[in-house]
């Protein structure tokens, strides 16, 4: 059978990443955890009903600060192993130790921003003004007071934390344990399915009747979990809403926004600017690409296909770091050396294994690395998937100049160091190589990987977010036909009617982790504009522009998404980085048809 899955134990342990980093064995992992409920506890008792003075609030800060630190080592150790082995009972054991201890944990310190939140203001400020690192995060306190709940209800909801992340848990053990997809046959070859197969590679393949068949019985196995998989989506958004609510905020969308500190038109502007302009230059780009695959129809299968290219051969792990570093070298000596270390000490997950969790993401510990986690295929589209997790490699390693409580900014800026490097790469390949074949082939692959993904995929999942909580707030019924109803439409009024957009479609919303994390799946649109004006002005300016941009990303939460961008160079308070985001995309469609 052609793509059985290996499992992970056959893996070559260089194509791994190397989890010893955080501890050196399980057992040191859970002589942390042991260790750390033991400080906890030792934090409530010193602290809990005794922020008095000034000198208190910051020992108990420092103390804080110490905590979330560890934290952070322990779950990542956790959940990282386990990530890349689902089925592995022995990882699942010791993740299932970190959830016990965080259960009975995390109530004895959350009461310290509520406790602070209490306090008189000047006192606060005075925080501020003798420890300047902790500005931001006393901001923010004073920034959700008016929606702090009493102190016992507080209580009440962190005992609850992990009840309200079961749902996330079930989708996930719905996806990896439960889920079983058949063979395909193609051509008298026998294909194995999966979830990391179709959307690494099936996908995207330009085997058109391998491609159509693979999404055939991709979504017939998905159809049978659809109702399991909504009731776990529709049990998280209630939740949300009924926090929404408890904090007096007027919608579940408010509230949402509010923890990313962005305005509701900034949320709303994404979405509709890109479903009214983009979607010509797209239309016209699909378009060009089914022609050139000589296909007279074009289904929701076709979509994700790329120009045919004799370029797009594949490259090793190994080839794409120096592949990498002189796409990106632009960025200064550090950052190359960030991107050596990262090859060099194994922060990088390239297998592709059974029971290893799809797509790719960069987790950074706070005093540590930053793991990078990829189903490696070895096509351009792979590489740039690479390139962007660096990018936000890059970003936490340059953010560590913070405080930990100053460490994480907005969602809305989350993704613009990501997909700048993207861009980058890109655009230093198109210079260093003129030939009208390769320009062509390389357009398509940004144009199919950074803006369709980023801009396209993502945005419409943003469009059916904002119409299942406009639906949860106005008290409508939702079950998952409705769910694949609201996502079959939203697709359907992006592409019109030129595309044969199949029932099937319906069925994307069950693919998508990020529905789990809040309204994440707009900030990409967001960072991607952000992140192609900086790349512009890094190619046409860099001596003035590096140094910027590279302090921008230290500054880490110090500043709102917003002044950040501005930090930057890139004034998000009205459309126009929007929309000459677009107008570039649209210069890209142009150039390809010329070619």
């Amino acid at each position: 059978m052609t793509n059985a899955m290996p499992k992970r134990q056959e893996i070559d342990v260089q194509l791994t990443w190397d989890t010893s980093l955080m501890y050196p064995s399980h057992q040191a992992y859970q002589e942390g955890l042991a260790a750390y409920k033991t400080q906890v506890e030792q934090f409530e008792k010193a602290y809990k009903d005794n922020l008095t003075s000034l000198e208190v609030i910051i020992k108990a800060l420092k103390e804080y600060e110490t905590l979330r630190a560890i934290d952070s080592n322990l779950s990542h150790y956790a959940f990282l192993n386990l990530d890349v082995d689902k089925m592995n009972p022995e990882l699942a054991s010791l993740a299932n130790e970190y959830q016990v201890t965080i259960a009975s944990t995390f109530p004895k310190i959350a009461f310290l921003p509520t406790q602070l939140a209490l306090l008189d203001e000047a006192l606060l400020q005075e925080v501020s003004a003798t420890q300047p690192q902790w500005t931001s995060f006393i901001n923010d306190i004073l920034r959700q007071k008016p929606h702090q709940l009493h102190p016992l209800q507080e209580e009440l909801l962190a005992n609850f934390a992990p009840t309200f992340g079961q749902p996330y848990r079930n989708y996930e053990t719905t996806k990896f344990e439960d889920m079983t997809f058949d063979d395909i046959e193609v051509n008298g070859q026998t294909y194995g399915n999966s979830y990391v197969l179709f959307e690494n590679d099936y996908e995207i393949s330009h085997d058109t009747e391998l491609r159509r068949k693979a999404a055939e019985g991709f979504y017939s196995t998905l159809r049978k979990y659809k109702n399991t998989t909504a009731a776990d989506y529709l049990s998280h958004i209630k939740n949300e809403q009924i926090e929404a609510k408890l904090r007096g905020f007027d919608s579940t969308i408010d509230y949402l926004l509010f923890s990313q500190n962005v305005s509701r038109d900034l949320f709303d502007r994404q979405i509709d600017v890109i479903m009214n302009e983009l979607a010509p230059h797209m239309r016209r780009y699909v378009k060009l690409v089914a022609k050139a695959h000589g296909l007279e129809k074009i289904t929701h299968a076709d979509l994700k296909i790329s120009l045919p290219s004799d370029f797009n051969q594949r490259i090793t792990p190994e080839e794409s770091k120096q592949f990498l570093i002189d796409c990106l070298g632009i960025l200064g000596e550090d950052y190359i050396k960030m991107i050596e270390q990262a090859f060099d000490e194994r922060w990088i997950d390239f297998a592709q294994n059974e029971g290893k969790a799809t797509g790719g993401y960069c987790a950074t510990l706070y005093d540590g690395p930053s793991y990078i986690l990829l189903s490696w295929t070895g096509l351009m589209n792979e590489v740039l998937v690479l390139a962007h997790e660096l990018g936000h490699a890059g970003h936490f390693q340059l953010a560590k100049k913070q405080s930990i409580l100053n460490y994480d900014p907005s969602l809305y800026f989350i993704e613009a160091p990501s997909t700048a490097n993207e861009v980058l790469t890109c655009n230093t390949l198109l210079k260093q190589n003129q030939d009208p074949d390769f320009q062509a082939y390389l357009i398509s692959e940004l144009i199919s990987r950074t803006y369709f993904h980023n801009m396209v995929t993502h945005l419409l999942e943003a469009a059916f977010q904002r119409e299942v909580y406009t639906r949860l707030d106005n008290d409508e019924y939702l079950n998952g036909d409705i769910l694949c109803q609201i996502k079959l439409d939203v697709i359907k009024a992006f592409w019109g009617d030129d595309f044969e957009i199949g029932e099937d479609a319906g069925l994307i919303w069950m693919r998508q982790p990020h529905y789990y994390i809040g309204l994440y799946p707009y900030t990409y649109s967001a960072g991607l504009t952000i992140g192609t004006a900086m790349a512009k002005q890094l190619e046409e300016n860099p001596e003035a522009v590096v140094e910027k941009w590279l302090e921008t990303l230290s500054l880490g939460a110090s500043l709102s998404a917003q002044e950040l961008a501005q930090h930057a160079g890139v004034d998000v308070s009205t459309d126009k980085p929007l929309k000459e985001t677009i107008a570039y995309i649209g210069s890209l469609v142009d150039k390809l048809e010329k070619l």
